[in-house]
């Protein structure tokens, strides 16, 4: 996993069939940048290096990679000595990465990549919280049966609802929505807030209802 940055191999993201692309750091940390830091490589040299040095890919959030040459991929994320590297793997190789990582996030990984063709989040669902318990112990403590994501959807347009745009907060990985998101949901006077716990899949839903019906992030 050596780190080295090619001059002018930066500008580009090349696409290699089989290839994974390491990438530079600080572009991927701070814009979600493709900047590559060397040639790409093939899949099979750079599992046989995660084998050797022993390394594990960790599933990172937004790691889906939605545009360019790489889209339907995912980047993941390796330690390496106590350094961050990030790997951008290309939809034909994500099989691979099975093989060095945890079940559950690998099951994550590809969660994600599949909500990027399924935007509406079809097949998910919201599940009603305990308001209480959410502001003022941030329990998430699940009231009545989870709602399918289109009910929820059509419910919130229809009775002009606000929805709050996601933050940065994610749920626990042992939760019943693995890094999935609180939403919350004013009605159309403003006056009454409710809570929903969504998955992963359904959170690009609820930030375009929240654009959808002129919400704003707290300040």
């Amino acid at each position: 996993m050596q780190q080295e940055h090619e001059p002018g191999g930066a500008e580009e993201t090349p696409r290699v069939e089989g290839h994974v692309l390491l990438l530079l750091p600080a572009s991927y940390e701070g814009s979600r940048e493709l900047r590559p830091q060397r040639a790409p490589i093939p899949v099979d040299e750079w599992l046989a290096v995660m084998h050797h040095g022993r390394y594990v890919a960790s599933w990172i959030p937004a790691g889906a990679i939605e545009e360019g040459p790489y889209q339907g991929g995912s980047v993941v994320e390796v330690d390496v000595s106590g350094d961050r590297a990030y790997v951008a793997v290309p939809p034909e190789a994500l099989d691979t990465l099975a093989e060095v990582m945890s079940a559950q996030e690998y099951q994550m990984l590809r969660e994600d990549v599949a909500a990027l063709t399924n935007p509406e989040a079809h097949g998910l669902t919201a599940t009603r919280l305990d308001r209480v318990a959410w502001e003022e112990r941030r329990e998430v403590v699940p009231q009545g049966a989870p709602l399918p994501t289109e009910a929820w959807a059509q419910i919130i347009q229809e009775q002009g609802m606000q929805v709050q745009p996601p933050g940065d907060a994610l749920l626990p990985l042992d939760s019943a929505w693995p890094a999935g998101q609180v939403v919350a949901v004013t009605d159309g006077q403003g006056k009454r807030r409710s809570y929903f716990a969504v998955p992963r899949g359904a959170v690009r839903l609820a930030i375009d209802l929240a654009m959808g019906t002129g919400a704003r992030p707290s300040g």
